[in-house]
């Protein structure tokens, strides 16, 4: 199998991804670049300038872009991508949840539901459900309606929130007890971030809120972090010769 390059262009971080197999990439790099910012459009184009001249120093032709919330709000931002002929799949957020559950589910064959807190939307993803909520680490709002068909006593939780948390608890299985622990002393001492970038270090708190009120509302008293998501997601489809112009939220 020839190598696969895929780029994750998300709400607050875009990655890269150039593999022949998962369980050994031949490149990755992430780029924290928040969409909602006015610069956005430069600094996308930097980063995806960027992450182009390693995939063609791979000599990889195999390749594909998709992106989440931040490009479903503003399609203007693809135009990066469209300039270095990367196949443009833009998923709602349904398939976005599809494709990060089937990531985790190959490497956490026990794993019944999915958490992902991105920087623009949130996903909850099992083998038959997926919902997608407008609220998320970028944003400043939060829902007050729930759905009532979540039924989970320990997910798995995604993204670059659920990692961040996870370092600051000091494990992989969170407690809502953990939670709160972090929440205090990122409050009390707000200093504890500082080994993050600017960008996450701002946005970071609203992100432990949407996991705060999702495991209040749904009684989960515990998280699993895992490092796979919706990049692997997107690497799998292509692999399996997903481009960017067969439909499903496809554009090209």
């Amino acid at each position: 199998m020839s190598a696969v390059a895929v780029l994750k262009i998300g709400s607050t971080t875009s990655s890269l991804l150039v593999a022949k197999n998962l369980s050994a990439p031949l490149a990755f790099e992430q780029q924290v670049v928040n969409l909602f910012e006015p610069d956005a459009g430069t600094l996308l184009d930097k980063t995806i300038a960027h992450f182009t001249e390693i995939v063609d120093h791979l000599h990889c032709p195999r390749r594909l872009a998709a992106g989440g919330q931040a490009l479903r709000e503003f399609p203007d931002l693809r135009k990066p991508l469209d300039q270095r002929h990367w196949p443009v799949w833009i998923p709602d957020g349904q398939m976005e949840g599809r494709l990060s559950w089937f990531a985790v589910k190959a490497h956490e064959p026990e794993m019944d539901w999915l958490l992902d807190v991105g920087g623009g939307s949130t996903e909850l993803a099992s083998a038959t459900e997926t919902i997608s909520l407008p609220i998320g680490a970028a944003t400043k709002n939060m829902i007050t309606q729930w759905p009532d068909n979540i039924h989970a006593e320990a997910p798995y939780a995604i993204g670059g929130t659920a990692h961040a948390l996870s370092i600051l608890a000091g494990q992989s299985v969170i407690s809502q007890v953990d939670v709160e622990r972090v929440h205090r002393e990122i409050t009390a001492h707000p200093d504890l971030l500082d080994f993050m970038d600017s960008v996450r270090r701002m946005i970071f708190p609203q992100g432990l809120a949407v996991i705060r009120a999702v495991m209040e509302h749904y009684r989960w008293t515990e998280i699993r972090y895992s490092p796979y998501g919706f990049l692997h997601g997107i690497w799998l489809a292509a692999a399996l010769g997903r481009s960017g112009s067969d439909g499903g939220g496809a554009r090209t």
